[in-house]
């Protein structure tokens, strides 16, 4: 037994795919949690999170991924605001929110106060933010925050909505009351029997953590627990997996945003690349000694009888498509397969991108330099 056995724990408890993080990620997981236990082996450690719920739950701290910031790509919260002057937003009251994962608290605020500037009263929305991360729930209800939570050139909402304190920046009541924090798993058979309707669910950004088969299944829950014709944002790498579901996108140029509707359909981008990772193939690289050349033309194959040829799918362009549509951990497998066969320097750069819209800013750095030297 290896830590493929404790991969496969975390997947089955929070469909954390190890591939879309990297399995180095959940090595460095498992390493701090058995020193501190002073474990030696992972057989040992895994033994222990399978009776021990509480360091199940340490564990799943030690690899939830908190990048968030307020108002974080601005165009959803700009198509939200759009849409509350439409119906159904603007017939119902009071409007019922879910944002799921909330992480530290970013998101639902952001969400909060968009509703308090376009004139909504506390009392006009309920904003339920759920997350498995009992740490950052607790972080969230502290409402207190530092500068790497506030980024970009417009930060008047920080004037208006927070108090300055020698620790930071603290959230003003008025908001802070209006969210109501929830420790919960997305993929738990109950978790909507006790939830919805909701007119607007927020899911971005966890599904790109998932298989197809778990991401089906979020949908399916996200989908139960939303109104008709209420809204869902997902993340820009996540559009394509609500194709031949009930949602079409809004309108709203790169809002990553859907509406519910009656009947199944190809679910589009809002545009023609939302949902991609911006891949492209990389220029050719200056020859080195000892080492092929990975893009020198071939030489023209022979011909083949027309009914026996058949075309192999070039593994390259098999990854970039699941990336856009949005199964990155099958991506992130073809190309650590790639890079372990060949040192395949286009597999580096999509693995890049794929990390770092999983949230692993450094490990994506260093993939990148590879894919460049």
């Amino acid at each position: 037994m290896s830590v493929a056995a404790i991969e496969q724990l975390l997947k089955q408890t929070m469909g954390l795919d190890a591939a879309s993080v990297g399995s180095s990620v959940i090595h460095r997981a498992v390493e701090e949690r058995m020193q501190r236990l002073n474990i030696d082996d992972p057989v040992s450690y895994h033994a222990r999170l399978l009776t021990h719920d509480s360091e199940l739950a340490q564990l799943i701290e030690e690899v939830v991924v908190p990048e968030t910031w307020f108002f974080r790509d601005q165009k959803p919260f700009e198509a939200l605001r759009a849409e509350l002057t439409r119906p159904p937003l603007a017939t119902t009251r009071p409007l019922r929110i879910l944002s799921v994962p909330c992480s530290t608290g970013e998101e639902p605020y952001t969400i909060a106060m968009v509703l308090r500037d376009a004139g909504l009263s506390p009392a006009d929305f309920r904003i339920d933010a759920v997350d498995i991360s009992r740490h950052n729930l607790e972080r969230a209800r502290r409402a207190s925050y530092r500068a790497h939570s506030f980024r970009g050139d417009d930060l008047a909402f920080r004037d208006r909505y927070f108090q300055r304190t020698e620790q930071g920046y603290h959230l003003k009541p008025e908001i802070r009351d209006s969210v109501n924090f929830q420790q919960a798993n997305l993929l738990d058979a109950g978790f909507a029997s006790a939830r919805g309707p909701y007119q607007v669910i927020f899911c971005r950004n966890l599904l790109i953590y998932f298989d197809r088969e778990t991401q089906q299944r979020a949908v399916d829950t996200l989908e139960s627990l939303l109104a008709r014709d209420g809204l869902l944002f997902v993340g820009h790498a996540e559009t394509a997996v609500l194709g031949e579901r009930c949602f079409e996108p809004l309108e709203h140029a790169r809002c990553f945003g859907f509406r519910r509707c009656d009947q199944p359909q190809a679910a589009r981008p809002s545009e023609p690349e939302a949902s991609s990772l911006r891949w492209a193939p990389l220029k050719p690289r200056r020859r080195r000694r000892g080492r092929p050349h990975l893009v020198s033309p071939l030489p023209e194959p022979a011909p083949v009888a027309e009914e026996i040829a058949e075309e192999t799918p070039d593994p390259m362009e098999e990854a970039a498509r699941l990336a856009d549509e949005g199964h990155l951990a099958e991506a992130a497998r073809i190309c650590e397969g790639l890079i372990a066969e060949r040192n395949e320097p286009q597999a580096f750069y999509l693995l890049a991108l794929i990390r770092d819209a999983a949230g692993e800013p450094e490990e994506a750095e260093t993939l990148l330099r590879k894919a460049i030297y």
